[in-house]
């Protein structure tokens, strides 16, 4: 929890004044039953109407000053918690956006987003409660036990007897919640990661009538977080009854005891009722840290998780080890025996030994079956994966020697599976250059072929975007994309099968009007369909993660039995 205390640091005028108001108000809380023990021993049994008028007066202005304490309080309290929520949140979203592939697959998106919302309120509201409430009941704590020894320390021995008693009962309960509410906010993520993949892919559950199967799947998903949430709340419900219990223990001996004391003339009556209005205040205020425990324990489960992210080490292409730059214009891609495997284990290598060379002006085609390791391949080039072994090197710059706003310069990739943001159609084709006007926005759409689209919508690149581009079609958005990439005037321009979604008629007027684009780059074109990379200079067949075989399209025909047999399975792929 400590770690969490440099974002509260930059508010710490707010943060300190809010206790010191609390302080100010529970001060005045305090000199409410001593004035009240005067009332009654020097105004009502004596008789004295004037000192009842003015201690009472003076028990009004104590009250308003009070309340100015407590508002105050709220103020600097609210501001200290808010801003360091706003503050943490920020610096975990941006270590989210600095975490490599490899990294952020570690998490479920689900965990990611409670982390970044649920986890983050918790410390948030601790810091408040902390400020606030927990700083009124320490202070009402240690405020009615000096009050109350004033008036009898005889009296006041029978409190102290309690004291380890609840300090070691409130011990145990904290140790045993932390871990509970740990498997609690786990649970809410399984939870959230299946209603994301449920909102993901409802046109899917629609057309399968699946809608009882996902509502099963997600009953069962809030079973488990209601079981986990009950088990740790139930352990909590404990909590206050057993304070209560050994509190009113120590109240009952107090009436005991101040009775005899009363009767024997030791303690005057007044002075025996404000020192039970003290131990009044003290049961709640001990209840009270009681549970703000608890809300600790939770926030500790909390800071964990959120802590588990932040001290993920960094090992984005941003922590470049040389801060190389290439030439201007690149002349060649190469791939020099690399191998990669998901987990760092050479043995789990996905891609093996995989030698190729792409020239400026180049087009080189990657085919394969599903699984084969195309997708993977080129996503070493914009060092979305380190590789395992080997080097991947433009000119002579091994990628991992250049600065990730060098190499993303250079290297422009379509993904295969289009993902538009919210907001008009104009602000994604420009999302990687903001400043482009519409003339260079309009040209790249062009080359796309999304412009004759866009234009017929009825507020054409104004047309705003739902979340994912969820009114437009497949194909819309693949135009979108490529439009997007080709926006950067990339060096290397990687196609991972981005036209998957569009008619045969449209990939061949896209190929064409790129064929200006590719002629100064160097471009690699993953494709499913044979008519896509029929046309490419050099295409490579992956089978199994290796390169086996490599040529033009005329040549595979003749020398790779896979090649061919893609290219027999589909209608006009023949030569």
């Amino acid at each position: 929890m400590y770690k969490f205390i440099r974002f509260i640091q930059p508010y710490w005028f707010a943060a300190i004044l809010g206790p010191l108001f609390m302080l100010l108000e529970v001060c005045m809380d305090l000199l409410q039953p001593k004035l009240m023990a005067s009332i009654v021993n020097q105004g009502v049994t004596a008789g004295n109407l004037r000192h009842i008028a003015d201690t009472g007066a003076l028990m009004l202005a104590v009250a308003v000053v009070g309340l100015i304490g407590g508002v105050g309080c709220t103020v600097y309290s609210t501001i200290a918690s808010q801003s360091f929520g706003a503050d943490l949140r920020q610096e975990l979203f941006q270590k989210v956006q600095s975490l490599s592939i490899r990294s952020l697959d570690r998490f479920d998106s689900g965990s990611v987003v409670t982390r970044l919302t649920g986890d983050v309120v918790q410390l948030q509201n601790l810091v408040l409660v902390v400020r606030r409430m927990f700083a009124r009941q320490l202070f009402q704590f240690a405020g009615s036990l000096v009050m109350a020894f004033i008036i009898s320390p005889r009296l006041s021995l029978l409190l102290l007897a309690m004291i380890p008693l609840l300090v070691l009962f409130l011990y145990v309960t904290t140790r045993l919640t932390v871990p509970l509410y740990g498997r609690v906010q786990e649970k809410l993520d399984q939870l959230n990661t299946m209603m994301q993949e449920n909102l993901a892919g409802i046109r899917v559950v629609k057309a399968f009538v699946r809608s009882r199967h996902e509502e099963q799947r997600y009953g069962d998903s809030n079973s488990n977080f209601l079981k986990a949430s009950l088990k740790a709340a139930k352990l909590v419900a404990i909590n206050t009854p057993v304070m209560s219990l050994i509190l009113n223990f120590s109240v009952v001996g107090a009436l005991w005891y101040g009775g005899v004391l009363s009767r024997e003339g030791v303690l005057p009556v007044g002075d025996l009722a404000a020192f039970l209005t003290y131990i009044t205040q003290l049961l709640f205020a001990t209840l009270g840290m009681g549970n703000q425990l608890m809300t600790l324990s939770r926030a500790k489960a909390s800071a964990d998780r959120i802590n588990d992210v932040l001290v993920v080490p960094a090992d984005h292409v941003g922590e470049a080890a040389s801060g190389k730059t290439p030439a201007a214009a690149i002349e060649k891609l190469e791939f020099r025996h690399v191998s990669f495997s998901y987990d760092g284990n050479p043995e789990h290598a996905v891609l093996r030994e995989i030698n190729f060379t792409a020239l400026r002006g180049q087009t080189v085609g990657i085919i394969g079956v599903n699984g084969s390791g195309k997708s993977t391949l080129v996503s070493l080039i914009p060092r979305f994966y380190d590789v395992t072994q080997g080097q991947i090197l433009l000119d002579s710059c091994n990628i991992n020697d250049l600065q990730p706003e060098v190499l993303h310069q250079k290297v422009g990739m379509v993904l295969q599976q289009s993902l538009l943001f919210s907001g008009t159609i104009l602000d994604n084709i420009r999302y990687g250059k903001p400043e482009a006007g519409l003339e260079e926005v309009e040209a790249a759409a062009k080359l796309a072929q999304a412009h004759d689209f866009i234009i017929g919508l009825p507020d054409g690149y104004q047309t705003l975007l739902g979340q994912r581009g969820v009114n437009l079609s497949g194909g819309q958005k693949q135009r979108i994309s490529i439009a997007r990439t080709l926006m950067l005037k990339p060096q290397c321009i990687i196609l991972d099968d981005c036209t998957s979604a569009v008619d045969l008629n449209t990939d061949l007027r896209i190929r064409q009007s790129l064929q200006n684009v590719m002629k100064d780059s160097i471009c690699l074109i993953i494709g499913q369909r044979i008519a896509s990379i029929q046309h490419a200079d050099v295409i490579l067949v992956l089978e199994e993660g290796r390169i086996t075989a490599r040529g033009s399209h005329q040549e595979l025909l003749h020398s790779s039995p896979l090649y061919r047999e893609i290219a027999t399975s589909q209608q006009g792929a023949q030569p």
